[in-house]
């Protein structure tokens, strides 16, 4: 495992960016809302990330939108 395959494995940013891969191999919207909100997100950022997808955006865009967004600044 690389050093940052560790770092996002324990930062609050990897969280969310292995919870939106994980909702790429299982499309769920209630189960996605759910997870992103356990992870820490407000429930705002929440809402965003969901009509981000509604609009096919790829995980890294959301990630990136978040990223501008401060979202990670914890």
């Amino acid at each position: 495992m690389s050093t940052t395959e560790l770092l996002l494995g324990t930062s609050f940013e990897g969280r969310v960016l292995r919870t939106l891969q994980t909702y790429f191999r299982r499309s769920n919207d209630v189960l996605l809302r759910d997870s992103l909100w356990a992870t820490g997100l407000e429930m705002d950022q929440v809402d965003t990330i969901m009509s981000l997808l509604d609009e096919k955006y790829t995980v890294s865009e959301i990630m990136e939108t978040l990223r501008e967004q401060g979202a990670f600044k914890k």
